[in-house]
């Protein structure tokens, strides 16, 4: 058993294992090498062996062993009460964690669908705590930029969010057994400008008037985007747009970017959390003739849902969602 010996992490190696502290507790009782090897199911060698390793460890003698019975030294009877102190400890500590691993239920999720995924998770964890007050949950955010079903495969994230736009089947279709899901919301997404763009003081935006725009767009976002075939919808609508990405690490360096005279998007919900409706230069707007509105839809890792902790979660935070209660 190691032991970190200073604040310079040195690695010490250590022959004492809490085998040696209980050998130890029976050879004090018995004071009798044989009678302690028949009760601890091993033989005097051994136990004389364990005996000599924790007295070196310690650097003194515990139990005397010469030609009558072993007798405890004034060390060695001043250790009997540390040692039971030690395992009972150490059962301590073995209790808790062995809790711990049957009742605690690790989730990782992508910080960038904390916004949508946040409520529901902590409503269910609350409902979870109430039925079993000995279950946690310890949830998980993932600081990487994409959170697509790609994501789940990898075992990089338990649940992701993924937008479908409302003229889409293609998002609705990833929802199987494969991956277990289902619906948090419908939102508008907004479009946004800055005022660079040539359209920024127009009172009424068609579709047509994006003809030749670029959308730029999160790069979860974009494969999203081309799955559920938005340029097509802008096509059927008179406007041919390109969709662009780039490598933006979260929504506050999207927000923040320059964009231009390209076109950006702000799903409802990350409106007033980035205050995209109050900032200078920056105009939020809808088309006046296509509907832009996204389903947003949690999506599980299988395993997750098959492992019976993973199984309460996702039926808490549904039934949390299908119910409509403040905070989810």
């Amino acid at each position: 058993m190691g032991h970190w010996t200073s604040r310079r992490h040195v690695w010490k190696e250590r022959a004492v294992n809490t085998r040696y502290l209980e050998e130890f507790l029976v050879i004090a009782d018995e004071l009798n090498f044989s009678a302690a090897a028949k009760r601890l199911y091993t033989t005097r060698p051994t136990l004389s062996e364990h005996l000599a390793e924790l007295e070196d460890e310690l650097g003194c003698k515990l139990v005397e062993r010469g030609r009558g019975k072993p007798a405890l030294t004034p060390l060695g009877r001043r250790f009997l009460g540390t040692a039971s102190d030690l395992l009972g400890q150490w059962d301590e500590v073995v209790d808790e964690y062995r809790d711990l691993s049957d009742n605690l239920l690790t989730v990782t999720v992508s910080a960038t669908n904390l916004p949508w995924l946040e409520a529901p998770l902590l409503r269910a964890r609350h409902r979870i705590a109430e039925k079993w007050p000995e279950g946690k949950i310890d949830i998980v955010t993932d600081n990487g930029p994409l959170a697509t079903v790609d994501a789940l495969g990898e075992r990089k994230n338990d649940i992701v969010v993924v937008g479908c736009k409302n003229f889409s089947e293609a998002g609705h279709r990833l929802l199987t057994k494969e991956h277990p899901g289902f619906v948090l919301n419908a939102e508008t997404t907004h479009l946004f400008m800055a005022e660079d763009n040539p359209l920024f003081g127009r009172d009424t935006i068609h579709a047509t008037d994006l003809d030749g725009a670029v959308l730029l767009l999160p790069p979860d976002v974009h494969q999203s985007y081309e799955r559920d075939g938005v340029a097509d919808r802008f096509a059927a609508n008179g406007a041919r747009v390109t969709l662009k990405t780039m490598p933006f690490r979260d929504h506050a360096e999207y927000f923040a970017h320059d964009f231009g005279c390209a076109i950006g998007v702000a799903p409802g919900t990350l409106v007033p959390r980035f205050g995209l409706d109050r900032r200078p230069g920056l105009r939020l707007f809808d088309l006046d003739d296509m509907d832009f509105s996204t389903d947003f839809i949690a999506v599980f890792r299988d395993e997750f849902v098959e492992s019976p902790h993973g199984r309460v979660l996702f039926d808490e935070m549904k039934a949390a969602v299908a119910q409509g209660e403040p905070g989810a």
